[in-house]
């Protein structure tokens, strides 16, 4: 696929093991969530892990990354709007996938 396609780009992206599940976290609620919480929501992930793929999704503009300055350190990821908007176009993959997932 071509890189400058921008379904190349976004297919690229959510096939990245991981960011798919992130994603699906982040929109668990709507609710912004520490690194550590998504690290054992998440189970097997590793943390080197967990922080690359955030870095890349952050990079793309689907989640947004906010840092407080306290002791100790508060760090919070969220989807940005345009991540909220890419979810939504995983319902009708998902009915998709209910009805004939066990065909593939």
């Amino acid at each position: 696929m071509d890189e400058e396609c921008p379904i190349g780009k976004i297919i690229k992206v959510l096939s990245m093991k991981w960011n798919l599940l992130i994603l699906k976290q982040l929109n668990n609620d709507f609710s912004k969530k520490r690194f550590n919480q998504l690290l054992e929501e998440l189970r097997s992930i590793s943390s080197r892990t967990l922080s690359k793929r955030l870095k890349e999704l952050e990079k793309t503009g689907l989640v947004k990354r906010e840092k407080f300055n306290e002791m100790p350190p508060r760090v919070e990821y969220f989807l940005t709007d345009s991540g909220k908007e890419i979810i939504k176009t995983f319902k009708p993959l998902s009915k998709w996938a209910e009805k004939f997932g066990n065909t593939i």
